[in-house]
């Protein structure tokens, strides 16, 4: 009878039983949250081209830890392959091989790219490609250092100011010693930091080119005069290095 009697009380136990139920809950959760998470995986490998997104290995991951098998993923990828930059690489190589040049040929195939991301570019896919990332993408790193997709990011940023990966990139640009490329003010005027960098440059300018100072002393006029916050900021700056002088 003892041992029935604290069977029955370890059975009917209100803590055990509560526990039970939020396992049962958390296990339902899990499998749920697994469930989205390979809805979202299997939406994104359906897309055109996907195995060449720089984020294939972060979904990837993603996706095999949810539960995904192998075997489905790769029939995703490899049936939505277009292998459109292959095709494009091989019609560069076609127009080399018929005699057209090969900086030609690069300035078709950039100048075709240039127009189609500013006419599909999204600030929030851009934004959200950049924080799964968790740190500067290499790819970012060595856009920067061609002056053709610094200029993309010059025109980029002036349209979408809000955007913190455009914001971030022009930071990488000014770190980078391209600072005087930065002729927009309203572009540079969005970091205090980058805009110390193009006021010390256009000042240099004005400085150090005494023959054009109409000119330079116009641009610096036009930097300081930006709006409220770069003037005060100017003066202060200018008064500052006054004072230390």
């Amino acid at each position: 009878m003892e041992q029935d009697f604290d069977e029955d009380g370890w059975n009917n136990n209100p803590a055990r039983s509560n526990a039970s139920e939020e396992e049962g809950e958390n296990h339902e959760e899990q499998s749920e949250n697994s469930k989205v998470v390979l809805h979202d995986c299997l939406q994104r490998f359906a897309s055109v081209d996907y195995i060449m997104e720089p984020s294939i290995f972060v979904q990837l991951k993603r996706y095999f830890q949810a539960g995904g098998t192998a075997e489905h993923v790769i029939n995703q990828l490899s049936s939505n392959y277009a292998a459109v930059a292959q095709m494009a690489n091989l019609l560069a190589e076609w127009l080399i091989m018929a005699g057209v040049g090969v900086t030609d040929v690069q300035a078709m195939v950039e100048n075709h790219l240039k127009d189609m991301i500013l006419k599909t570019f999204d600030p929030k896919k851009a934004d959200k490609i950049f924080t799964e990332e968790g740190e500067t993408p290499g790819w970012l790193t060595e856009m920067i250092e061609h002056h053709t997709w610094r200029s993309l990011i010059y025109r980029l940023a002036e349209e979408y100011p809000e955007c913190l990966m455009l914001n971030f990139t022009i930071k990488l640009i000014s770190d980078a010693g391209f600072q005087s490329e930065i002729t927009s003010i309203s572009t540079a005027a969005q970091q205090i930091e980058v805009f110390s960098r193009v006021l010390k440059a256009a000042v240099a300018k004005f400085l150090s080119h005494p023959e054009d100072w109409q000119s330079a002393i116009d641009e610096v006029a036009k930097m300081v005069c930006h709006g409220q916050h770069t003037y005060v900021y100017s003066q202060v700056l200018i008064q500052d290095k006054e004072q230390a002088i």
